[in-house]
């Protein structure tokens, strides 16, 4: 008997490692929130990078919006909680410049995020330092959002600082448009 449950055991470790190896070469998995930019490459779906001021009067509030797309990229100045529009500039895009972006912000993790909707409000975090949301809408929905802060924290796993780069490159004159914003 005691050679029977011997032999059971024996079958299930080497079941277990058999698993352990085949998992192995399968290579690492995709988390299952993450998604691939590069499948809305030919898509009306745009990326956003969203910035907002520290937390002071209204009148004195400050953020910027930089939405990129197939056809054309745009940035609004806001002013206020409300995010008014004060200034916006567009500029063309092409599907060849948008699938290039695309894949740069993959390549530096703009997908990587922690999805917990406890971690989803933003507001009042980091009162005297700057916050950056990094957004995907597809057909006017959201698919993904997620943010930090100067401070650090949030939802957001990406590489914040290459990323706010290659979105403010996007926009010629970046500098001039935002150039009397109290970021």
């Amino acid at each position: 008997m005691k050679y029977f449950f011997g032999f059971i055991i024996i079958v299930a470790l080497v079941v277990f490692v058999f698993i352990l190896v085949l998992k192995g070469f399968s290579g690492p998995a995709q988390p299952k929130n993450q998604i691939n930019l590069l499948d809305y490459a030919n898509s009306s779906t745009v990326v956003r990078l969203f910035v907002d001021g520290p937390v002071n009067a209204d009148s004195q509030h400050n953020g910027y919006r930089i939405t990129i797309g197939r056809d054309a990229n745009t940035i609004e100045t806001l002013q206020g909680y409300k995010y008014e529009v004060i200034k916006a500039q567009t500029y063309a895009n092409n599907n060849d410049a948008y699938a290039t972006f695309l894949r740069s912000i993959q390549l530096l993790n703009f997908t990587r995020g922690n999805p917990d909707p406890n971690l989803s409000d933003m507001r009042g975090v980091c009162p005297t330092g700057t916050r950056y949301s990094f957004e995907v809408e597809s057909a006017g929905q959201e698919v993904q959002r997620y943010w930090t802060s100067s401070c650090g924290g949030g939802s957001f796993k990406g590489n914040t600082a290459s990323i706010r780069t290659l979105f403010i490159r996007q926009i010629p004159d970046f500098d001039k448009i935002t150039s009397g914003l109290h970021l």
